[in-house]
């Protein structure tokens, strides 16, 4: 049994669902491009968005000009308006589970984050679970860069053994395991919960 004193968990894919692919749809219509094609183009100029170098409307203007499209003031805003909601279906079972060792580990959160997404979740109770937050839009960095797993052991003052880091992306993953980070990549809540409780002691 490995001994931990902390939890960091991702957002997206973790304690939010997947992105919804409804408001995917929604985006793919107003650009007139096929689903099979949103993801590469979705991810193209994301970073900077992510680390908060540039706004809503920047990293649209940019991701529809790939294409070559033209878009009107209005659709701008219902793509922004569908980007930041398909993020915000919340996976109760992971809060659930979450709030059910809040009072035995130490809980942090980090995420690839905009300040359009944060701005919306600024306000969700199960924020108060975690004693610490990290996002990529108000540190400048995201993951998979190490920089970024860097801060987050500085915040927590701890050394990698000591934390396990949940999150849904393999890239991510592999990022923390190369830190000496313990890590888990997410599924599903019931699969995790069993890896934890038969694997990880937490220790203060």
């Amino acid at each position: 049994m490995k001994k931990i004193k902390c939890i960091v968990f991702d957002f997206g894919g973790v304690i939010s669902k997947r992105q919804n692919i409804k408001y995917i749809k929604k985006i793919c219509r107003i650009l007139n491009i096929k689903l099979d094609e949103f993801q590469s183009l979705y991810t193209q100029k994301r970073e900077d968005y992510d680390t908060g170098l540039i706004d809503a409307k920047t990293y649209w203007t940019k991701t529809v000009n790939l294409i070559g499209k033209q878009v009107s003031q209005t659709d701008f805003k219902k793509i922004i308006e569908y980007d930041v909601k398909s993020w915000l279906d919340i996976n109760e079972e992971t809060i659930s589970y979450i709030q059910s060792i809040k009072d035995k580990s130490i809980l942090a959160l980090l995420s690839n984050m905009t300040f359009d997404t944060l701005q919306e979740i600024g306000n969700m109770y199960w924020l108060d679970y975690f004693q610490l937050k990290i996002f990529s839009c108000e540190k400048k960095v995201a993951k998979p860069n190490p920089r970024i797993y860097k801060i987050c052991l500085e915040v927590l003052n701890m050394i990698p053994q000591q934390i396990l880091f949940v999150d849904d992306s393999t890239e991510n993953i592999m990022a923390a395991q190369k830190m000496g980070i313990n890590t888990i990549k997410f599924t599903n809540c019931h699969e995790i919960r069993e890896i934890i409780e038969n694997e990880y002691i937490f220790i203060r």
